[in-house]
């Protein structure tokens, strides 16, 4: 009853109750058209992430400056802004999730919607497994779509034009090779993402839809009168499935993980030249310590660049699994039944 209670007092504390809006999705249109009912909320979210990330892209100079000038006032600023963007980040989460749940519910409801209507001589040749595995991965695809480019790529993007920025300001040459190698590891890690991508996922599609089957055939099972005796095989069958489909998992797993490799390593030779050319500017007195400390501390936060390629991949791949729901209702059949 307490959890309930909580619960309650979110709900309306949050207010999602009555805002999230569902709209019809036609399935001939591109898979992006959706986007275009919720473009404001999405256009917020994307403004705010803006201004987040070029703020702590850009706090190592910032606290260099206050340090240098020994500016109580800017730093008091600092805290202030760091409260200010709690809130930034706050309200424009909550017009993001509006978005993305509607986005969700929208494809989901018009997909099942879809389902219904059409015309049962077509289910009688089709898989429900399928169908329900299709609307699912797509479903999920888009969630995992609008997040990969609203939290991931975009930040690597301003992180890049942020660093070519500031880095030239102090020395075009030492700008101009930590922007490349920024680009440089972006390319490799998104290339070979991708090779691996054309040449696992559809096993992978293919193993979750033979999964979905299975185990929706056993549970059809259950409303059999020779279900006792059916059971066992069914059990086996399951198992069988289960196992392969982890080593199915397993294998694109390590297969992704693996294309950070060489970016890793090449991330070390970049990070150790642009080090030796800033140290050399403090040993000729061209860069101050403190300066010196902010920009390789900017350089070392983009780290997480090696596994960009990933986020790129990832897009692709969700963009894959949205167009094959919208391929799949076109060929599936004509919906003659209302609803």
């Amino acid at each position: 009853m307490q959890d309930l209670k909580v619960y309650n007092f979110l709900e309306r504390l949050f207010g999602m109750v009555g805002n999230i809006k569902i709209h019809p999705v036609d399935f001939n249109l591109p898979w992006y058209s959706i986007y275009k009912r919720y473009w404001l909320r999405l256009v917020v979210s994307l403004i705010a992430e803006i201004i987040v990330w070029v703020f702590f892209t850009t706090l190592p100079l910032i606290i260099n400056y206050a340090i240098k000038t020994q500016n109580i006032t800017l730093v008091v600023s600092l805290g202030i802004v760091f409260m200010m963007l709690s809130i930034i980040v706050q309200t424009h989460m909550r017009n993001y999730v509006l978005a993305e749940v509607g986005i969700m519910g929208s494809i989901s409801n018009s997909a099942y919607k879809f389902f219904v209507k059409v015309d049962p001589v077509h289910h009688s040749t089709r898989e429900s497994g399928k169908v329900i595995s299709k609307i699912n991965r797509a479903v999920g695809a888009y969630e995992n779509t609008t997040d990969i480019i609203t939290f991931n790529l975009l930040r690597f993007i301003i992180q890049i034009s942020v660093i070519l920025v500031s880095f030239i300001y102090y020395d075009f040459t030492i700008g101009m090779i930590a922007a490349v190698s920024l680009i440089i590891m972006l390319t490799i890690s998104t290339i070979s993402q991708i090779f691996i991508a054309k040449n696992v996922i559809n096993k992978d599609n293919d193993q979750g839809d033979i999964q979905q089957q299975v185990e929706v055939e056993s549970l059809q099972q259950v409303a059999l009168i020779r279900s006792s005796f059916a059971t066992p095989e069914h059990i086996k069958k399951i198992r069988k499935t289960n196992i392969r489909t982890g080593e199915v998992q397993a294998t694109v797993w390590m297969s992704f993980i693996s294309t950070a490799f060489i970016p890793r390593i090449l991330y070390g030779i970049f990070f150790m030249s642009i080090a030796l050319l800033i140290v050399n500017l403090v040993k000729i007195g061209d860069l101050d310590v403190i300066t010196a400390i902010a920009l390789i501390t900017m350089y070392i936060s983009t780290y997480s660049i090696v596994l960009a390629g990933r986020d790129v991949e990832r897009l692709v791949s969700n963009i894959e699994k949205i167009k094959n729901l919208y391929t799949y209702i076109r060929e599936y059949g004509d919906s003659s039944y209302p609803v």
